[in-house]
């Protein structure tokens, strides 16, 4: 029988964080795996001999993580969102299946922004007014990610 493998905990900032967790979801898996992975790797690019990495435990299939994805509302108008406002959402999960209450809001804000993009002539008290949102929003994204959810 193999030793068990050891866990270490690692301090990150913010942004640090935030960068590992859309490094994980772009690699479709968990932030810990990723983690681990580059941790390995930064190991070997300076001469450790390294063990085998742990076994991969199996994550949900990849037709639940289609369903969950499927059952977010909105996914496409909130990552086109992420896109166009990257500082100002970098704290929202990357994830959002497990939490609708943050998918609902950004759903709502992306609903937003599409019906200002597609208006003729868009009104400037609501682009101010969606710009007043978006930064609060950010800031409760920011305030939840510090107190760790």
């Amino acid at each position: 029988m193999s030793p068990r493998p050891g866990r270490v905990a690692v301090s990150l900032a913010p942004g640090e964080r935030d960068a590992l967790a859309r490094v994980a979801h772009d690699a479709d898996e968990p932030i810990a795996t990723t983690a681990g992975r580059l941790l390995r790797a930064a190991l070997a690019d300076h001469g450790a001999l390294l063990d085998a990495p742990p076994a991969r435990r199996s994550g949900p299939t990849r037709a639940r993580r289609a369903k969950a994805a499927a059952s977010v509302p909105a996914a496409d108008a909130i990552e086109r969102l992420r896109k166009r406002y990257p500082a100002d959402l970098r704290h929202a999960p990357a994830a959002l299946d497990a939490d609708n209450h943050t998918a609902e809001q950004l759903a709502a804000l992306a609903a937003w922004r599409d019906d200002l993009d597609s208006a003729a002539e868009p009104n400037p008290r609501e682009i101010l007014a969606f710009g007043h949102e978006l930064r609060t929003t950010a800031a409760w994204l920011q305030d939840r990610a510090r107190r760790g959810r």
